[in-house]
């Protein structure tokens, strides 16, 4: 004996198969609770990425292999869609258009004006009919958190200024003040890195291995940018008191050492905070929201025909 949702597939499923000569009128992708989500929704919603990733694709197979992993990550931005929409049925949630232009006119003053906001839009490939709707889905899931998950976001000025600095202490900026190496030897530069690594004092090593004198104590400041790419590669994220392996540079070989890295901001704290904070509540609200989507869907009726 078939079960509710069973029985409820099965009709769902009658509707969309005609039934006088068995002619597939349209088929079903996915029930979400009692919704059902078509394969030409899927494919309707596809429609950009088969362009985007089907061109020139002459293999059948490797087509069929396509299309059939865009409709399965199509598929599943769809369901997530019902649900919310579901929900926000069932919380009774409105969003109105005064909250979206109110929204919208905060990140046009936050964008520096409306010149800027179409420079934006462009660079995104969105329209601003596109961006008002993703405005108001936004809305939607900051008042379904706020009703279904209650979550309590809070970004502390310790969290602003931890951002600043991972994100616009801008390392093309950064002055490293090195000690180095320095020598033509491959052998030299390879018995100096092992004394090293047994624990030889640098300063020491470089008197007994460097051409240059006087570099073990202080070779020069300089900005990261105007360091070979070799240099860079090896001291990108090195901090203070940091010694790098051998690098070749022309034909010279080079042990340094970060004797201290001075950042240059690419604006001030108090120009970018408000952004820094909004984007950080940004992050935490869609991490709380992709947990409640889970635990949603822990407790929803979903099949999947696809």
């Amino acid at each position: 004996m078939l079960t509710k949702r069973g029985l409820l597939c099965w009709c769902l499923m009658l509707l969309f198969w005609g039934t006088a000569w068995g002619k597939i009128v349209d088929r079903i992708a996915a029930v979400v609770n009692n919704e059902v989500i078509t394969l030409s929704e899927v494919d309707e919603a596809a429609l950009p990425l088969y362009r985007k990733y089907l061109a020139g694709v002459k293999d059948p197979l490797e087509e069929q292999k396509i299309v059939h992993q865009i409709r399965k990550e199509v598929l599943e931005r769809l369901i997530q869609e019902k649900l919310i929409e579901q929900a926000v049925r069932k919380y009774k949630i409105r969003v109105s258009d005064q909250e979206v232009e109110a929204f919208l006119q905060r990140v046009i003053k936050r964008l520096g004006g409306r010149e800027a906001f179409r420079r934006f839009l462009k660079e995104q490939g969105l329209t601003p009919e596109e961006y008002r709707k993703q405005i108001r889905e936004q809305l939607r899931k900051m008042k379904l958190i706020q009703v279904s998950v209650q979550a309590r976001i809070v970004i502390t000025d310790e969290d602003v200024k931890r951002y600043y600095r991972e994100h616009y202490l801008s390392s093309e900026e950064r002055i490293y003040h090195l000690a180095a190496i320095v020598t033509s030897d491959e052998g030299r530069i390879r018995q100096a890195w092992k004394e090293l690594q047994k624990g030889g004092d640098f300063l020491v090593v470089s008197r007994k291995y460097t051409e240059i004198p006087g570099s073990g104590k202080d070779l020069g400041r300089f900005k990261f940018n105007e360091l070979a790419p070799e240099m860079r590669k090896v001291l990108s994220g090195a901090r203070p008191g940091e010694i790098t392996p051998p690098v070749r540079v022309g034909n010279r070989w080079y042990i340094l050492r970060v004797l201290s890295v001075k950042a240059q901001p690419t604006k001030p704290l108090a120009e970018v905070q408000e952004e820094i904070r909004q984007k950080l509540y940004q992050q935490a609200l869609d991490e709380y929201f992709q947990k409640w989507i889970k635990e949603l869907k822990e407790q929803t009726f979903i099949k999947v025909f696809i």
